[in-house]
């Protein structure tokens, strides 16, 4: 008996298979150039803070390179003037460390996140006390340090400030950024926006240093979208 073979499936070729085989995935929905620009404009001002905030740290590591170079084994004044200019440079000459009664005193400056002492040490600053006292880069703060461990902080020099109105927004790493109309970030005390409940597109009206230095800035308000 003959092998009967199944006959095979033509082959549809029609339009709507065409249509099937050539079809190409939607475009991706164009961003608008003015959103564009006013990205790129903040990324470079953030690279420029960042870039800037090096080279000083940089210059001040250098200056006090060149004295160590300097350095005279035989002159026991050496590493005592040396730490004074150290304090200079570093801008914290003028502060003072001691003990009074049963706890450590120690004035410092504010880097946005901590207190620069005078002894060169770097103390946390807690946020919600940041945020409270609404503090900016260059405010000078006198921490007690009590018998028990407890930190006290006070300010006790506030530095110049200058208001700006921003947009609150976020970066890509989660974390809440002031946006001037300028396209200038600042960095924000998180504990304060989670207190006010902001939100990205938010109005902000902020506090900075007069100078606009350390990239940081407190919250005077957020009024909501």
């Amino acid at each position: 008996m003959a092998e009967t073979k199944a006959a095979a499936k033509p082959v549809d070729h029609g339009p709507a298979q065409l249509e099937k085989k050539t079809a190409t995935k939607p475009a991706a929905k164009k961003i608008p150039k003015e959103e564009i620009m006013q990205k790129h404009a903040q990324m470079v001002w953030f690279i420029q803070n960042v870039v800037g905030t090096i080279e000083s740290e940089l210059k001040r590591m250098k200056l006090i390179l060149a004295q160590l170079a300097k350095f005279d084994p035989e002159n026991p004044d050496f590493l005592n003037a040396l730490e004074s200019e150290i304090k200079e440079v570093m801008g914290t000459g003028d502060l003072k460390s001691y003990n009074e009664e049963n706890m450590e005193v120690i004035e410092g400056k504010f880097d946005g996140y901590f207190m620069v002492g005078a002894d060169q040490k770097k103390y946390p600053v807690p946020l919600n006390y940041s945020s409270k006292t609404k503090l900016v880069p260059g405010d000078i703060l006198k921490l007690k340090i009590m018998e028990d461990g407890k930190f006290i902080y006070k300010l006790i020099q506030p530095v110049e400030r200058k208001h700006i109105r921003a947009t609150l927004s976020r970066t890509d790493d989660n974390k809440f950024i002031a946006v001037t109309d300028e396209g200038k970030n600042y960095f924000l005390n998180q504990a304060a926006v989670t207190f006010f409940k902001g939100k990205p597109g938010d109005e902000l009206y902020i506090l900075v240093n007069d100078k606009e230095e350390g990239g940081f800035a407190a919250i005077e308000a957020i009024i909501k979208k």
